[in-house]
C-alpha cells in the first residue's frame, strides 16, 4: 500500500496526475494505477497489459487521463521495440491516444505534458518522412509527413507549418518527377503527380521560384517530347492534333517560366527555358532576346564564393 501512495505522490509532483485523481475510486482505476507503477519501474510490457485492461473499463474512453497514460505507454513501447519501424503500430497508437486526450482534456498542466509527448511523436514522423522520401518509398514518406503535420499542429497550434509544407512538397514533387523521367510512357501518371504537387506548393507560396520554374520546365519538356514522338506515318489529322497539344503545353509553361524570370532574372536555367519556349511557339525574336541575355550573363565574371 505504501508503494501505491508513493507512486501517486510522485505522479502528482510530476504534474502527470490531477490533484483530485488520488482519490479516484480504486476499483475503476485499478489497472490505470498499476500501469503507472509498471511504467515507473520501466516494465513497459506489463504497463501495456494493464492500460489495455483499463481502457475496457466503463468510462475510460471518455477520460483524458486514461488516454494520456495509454499514449504514454504506447510511446514507450514504440521507443523500446519499434523505433526503426517507419510504419510502427505502437507510434500510431500513441499518436491517436494523445490526440484523443487533447480533445477531451481541460487541465492545462496535463495538456502541456500531452503536447510535449506529441512533439516527440511529431519529430519521429518527420524524420521518417525525410528518410523514406525516395522513388521506392515515397508513399510511406507522404503518410509519415501527413501524420507529422497533424502531430506538430497538436503539439504547437502556433507553429508555422506552411514553411515545412513547402519544403516537403517541393522534395516530393522532385521525387515524382524523377520517377516520371525514368520512363515517361510507363510512368505517365507521375507527370500529373509532379504537376499537381508543384501547383499545391504555389497555393501556399505563389512566389516560390522552384515551383514556378519546374512547372514551366515540366510543361515545356512534355510539349517537346510530344513533338519528337510524332509518327508521320499517322494521318495528317492525328499529326495536327499532337502539334496542337504541344502548343497548348508550351503556352501553359510560359506564365510559370515568366514568373520565375521575374523573381530570378539572372538565373541561366530560367533564360534557357524561356528561350526554348518562345522558340517552340515560333516567336523567334523573343527567343533570340533571351538567348542573348543568356550569352551576356555567361560572359560576366563569376563572383567569388
Amino acid at each position: 500500500m505504501k508503494n501505491k501512495v508513493s507512486t501517486r505522490v510522485l505522479l502528482l509532483l510530476l504534474g502527470l496526475l490531477l490533484p483530485g485523481a488520488a482519490g479516484l475510486h480504486a476499483q475503476s482505476y485499478y489497472h490505470h494505477d498499476r500501469s503507472w507503477d509498471f511504467i515507473l519501474r520501466g516494465e513497459v510490457d506489463s504497463a501495456r497489459s494493464e492500460i489495455d485492461l483499463q481502457m475496457k473499463e466503463a468510462g475510460s474512453d471518455k477520460d483524458p487521463e486514461c488516454w494520456y497514460l495509454y499514449g504514454f505507454v504506447y510511446k514507450e513501447m514504440y521507443k523500446r521495440y519499434e523505433n526503426t519501424n517507419v510504419q510502427s503500430p505502437y507510434r500510431l497508437a500513441a499518436f491517436n491516444a494523445f490526440k484523443t486526450a487533447l480533445t477531451l482534456d481541460t487541465v492545462s498542466v496535463r495538456m502541456q505534458s500531452t503536447r510535449d509527448n506529441m512533439k516527440y511523436i511529431a519529430s519521429r514522423f518527420y524524420n521518417d518522412a525525410v528518410s523514406t522520401l525516395d522513388t521506392v518509398n515515397h508513399a510511406i514518406s507522404l503518410t509519415c509527413y501527413q501524420y507529422y503535420r497533424q502531430a506538430a499542429l497538436l503539439a504547437d497550434p502556433k507553429i508555422d507549418i506552411v514553411k515545412k509544407d513547402v519544403e516537403f512538397y517541393l522534395a516530393l514533387a522532385s521525387t515524382y518527377n524523377t520517377i516520371y523521367g525514368m520512363d515517361k510512357k510507363k510512368n505517365a501518371a507521375y507527370f500529373d503527380s509532379t504537376r499537381n504537387t508543384y501547383a499545391r506548393v504555389l497555393t501556399w507560396d505563389a512566389n516560390n521560384y522552384t515551383a514556378n520554374y519546374n512547372l514551366g520546365l515540366l510543361y515545356w519538356n512534355k510539349g517537346v517530347d510530344l513533338m519528337y514522338d510524332i509518327d508521320y506515318d499517322d494521318s495528317l489529322g492525328m499529326v495536327f492534333d499532337v502539334q496542337d497539344h504541344s502548343v497548348e503545353l508550351f503556352k501553359q509553361s510560359l506564365p510559370f517560366a515568366e514568373k520565375a524570370y521575374e523573381m530570378e532574372p539572372k538565373r541561366e536555367e530560367t533564360l534557357i527555358v524561356l528561350s526554348g519556349i518562345y522558340y517552340s511557339l515560333n516567336e523567334f525574336e523573343k527567343s533570340k532576346k533571351y538567348q542573348e541575355m543568356l550569352e551576356n550573363l555567361r560572359k560576366q565574371p563569376k563572383k567569388p564564393e
